[in-house]
């Protein structure tokens, strides 16, 4: 497997943005900073269609609100790294919302040139957070996919759903949701004296773990029968188009984009295999987060503040313009809106309008254990880790279940609850986080170690 991550975009900073107070301004700053008590209020419409704007988009400029009394934060200066998916509108909302500087934070946007980057800067420290992909704190945690055991926390899941399964426009017809047709082709492929390639943006990543699982259904061992190759989302349409791989994994825009251009087709969408599936995390590591735990809690409760924003459908077309420039994600509005508003095309004629599963950034975002624990059984399955990991121990310490209490806490706002249900995929599969151990040695396709 080729494990190599980078992207012809460049890395480039957004600094913090400071307003120019006029008097009339600074009148507008006070009634705003009056109105954060009761900030909270906004997380309470989770999930729903009608969400009321966060109290930063509401008349005053761009970081005019005051920080709440006693907030003083240990490291105001901070930087936060993204890559350009759609996963990242709610860094990038409170940023542009002035969430962060509401919160006591002067902070600078890093847009990152892959997911290997964005764990490297975040690990050195020239990011204190980030948008990361669900698997990746609790690896580096871990020590695996080549980096050193290095203990992050994922104390908020930042999108839920989003994913495309992607593949050639010229194999429509012959590759469905069927994991059998898949075998056919990829036989043909063999037949030939080709393999057939698909292109993950992270080996490990939910895309990664999710494909492994459904080619499995048709007795297909992905890491030992097909080639499977890491590029950066932004290269992997392109990359079909001129026959460097035949299909692929990632997230919006670039599902959209690839169908809107023609050069791709969808076997399926995310939600399809697994209902509100977690995408990504807002990540740290641990000890910059023991270090500075206010500044920790000020950078969730800014991202959770513009999640309630992102999940308003009513701000989902301001949304789209608004994280569409060079500096964010490059692309069209309307490439944007189409997934942010649940509008499906599969690119083979198929089509569907369903608000339930457009892309969500305020629907359960506790970091829930059975979720860590569902990655980390993968991993073993898959033989990205020897022997059996400690799944409890790994699943406390990634997700931090006590510093999203605590947010959800200090913006008067219910939090979500823990839960214990079993994951179900498309196919029958349920998984009981209490039986993590029994779960990945379960299945006669694995590539487990130790």
């Amino acid at each position: 497997m080729n494990n190599h991550d980078d992207s012809a975009d460049k890395p480039s900073t957004v600094p913090s943005k400071g307003p120019v107070l006029s008097r009339r301004t600074l009148l507008k700053t006070a009634a705003t900073a009056a109105a954060v008590v009761g900030a909270g209020s906004l997380l309470a419409a989770c999930g729903k269609d009608e969400a009321p704007a966060a109290p930063a988009s509401s008349g005053g400029p761009k970081g005019s609100a005051a920080p709440a009394a006693g907030s003083s934060v240990e490291q105001p200066d901070v930087r936060l790294g993204f890559i350009a998916v759609q996963s990242a509108a709610p860094i990038i909302v409170a940023f542009e919302k002035g969430l962060f500087k509401k919160n006591g934070l002067n902070a600078t946007l890093s847009k990152e040139n892959g997911w290997a980057a964005a764990r490297d800067k975040l690990a050195t420290g020239e990011n204190h957070a980030s948008h990361l992909k669900y698997a990746q704190p609790i690896a580096s945690t871990m020590g695996l996919f080549g980096s050193a055991k290095l203990p992050m926390i994922a104390p908020w899941t930042l999108c839920r759903n989003g994913s495309v399964f992607m593949f050639a426009a010229s194999l429509k017809g012959k590759l469905t949701f069927d994991p059998k047709t898949w075998k056919t082709v990829a036989d043909e492929y063999k037949a030939k004296g080709e393999a057939f390639t698909i292109a993950l943006p992270w080996p490990g990543g939910w895309h990664g773990l999710m494909y492994r699982h459904f080619l499995a259904n048709a007795g297909i061992n992905a890491d030992k029968d097909l080639k499977i190759v890491t590029q950066p989302p932004a290269q992997m349409v392109q990359n079909i188009k001129i026959g460097q791989m035949h299909a692929c994994a990632m997230v919006e825009p670039w599902g959209a984009r690839g169908v809107s251009e023609g050069v791709t087709n969808i076997a399926m969408y995310g939600h399809e295999m697994w209902k509100d599936h977690p995408i990504k995390s807002l990540a740290m590591v641990e000890s910059w987060a023991e270090k500075n735990p206010k500044t920790a809690r000020a950078i969730v409760r800014s991202i959770a503040e513009a999640a309630a924003w992102c999940d308003d459908f009513a701000h989902r077309e301001e949304l789209a313009k608004l994280i569409s420039t060079p500096s964010y994600m490059n692309s069209s509005p309307e490439s944007l809106l189409a997934p942010l508003m649940g509008n499906f095309n599969w690119g083979d004629g198929r089509t569907l309008s369903d608000k339930t599963h457009a892309i969500a950034y305020n629907r359960d975002n506790h970091p829930q254990a059975r979720e860590i624990k569902w990655f980390m059984s993968q991993f073993r399955r898959w033989g990205m880790t020897e022997g059996e990991p400690d799944y409890d121990a790994v699943a406390k310490s990634v997700g931090r279940p006590d510093i999203y209490a605590e947010v959800m806490k200090e913006l008067g706002s219910p939090a979500h609850p823990a839960s214990d249900e079993a994951i179900k995929l498309w196919d029958g599969t349920a998984f009981e986080h209490q039986k993590a151990a029994e779960f990945a040695k379960s299945f006669a396709i694995h590539n487990m170690k130790g």
